[in-house]
């Protein structure tokens, strides 16, 4: 008896794609480095920050295609979605941080304990990616 094997879906294909590049970019982002610092060039240096902005676009591209069509079942959905949590609680800590200084006391106090408290998660979070990211032995 034969067994056919199950086709990826749309969605798993697409975020396979989406994860080589980002690969790809990161490998050609170390190769420049490296040759910048063994040979600092100016033109090295400009095509090295082109590289980490393409790095970020591709990271951006493969988070999001994560969180909008994989499955929580599959093990690189967690570290993705508890780094994004991360970086909406740093943005979200950050301005109520700035806005508390507009407040009056009572007020700035309460919002500090709340940004201690995000804070807190926020951390939480971070140890979770790593976890999420530690090869089970």
């Amino acid at each position: 008896m034969t067994q056919i094997a199950a086709r990826p879906s749309i969605a798993e294909t697409l975020i396979s794609a989406r994860l080589s590049l980002l690969q790809s970019k990161r490998l050609i982002l170390a190769t420049l480095e490296r040759r910048m610092r063994q040979q600092p060039v100016e033109e090295l240096r400009d095509r090295v920050e082109h590289m980490r902005n393409e790095t970020r676009t591709a990271q951006n591209s493969y988070s999001f295609s994560v969180l909008a069509w994989g499955s929580p079942n599959t093990p690189g959905y967690w570290p993705v979605a508890y780094k994004r949590l991360a970086e909406v609680a740093d943005r979200l800590s950050t301005s109520l941080r700035e806005a508390s200084g507009d407040m009056p006391p009572t007020e700035r106090y309460e919002l500090a304990a709340e940004v201690e408290m995000l804070e807190q998660l926020r951390s939480e979070w971070r140890a979770s990616i790593r976890t999420a990211l530690t090869p089970v032995a």
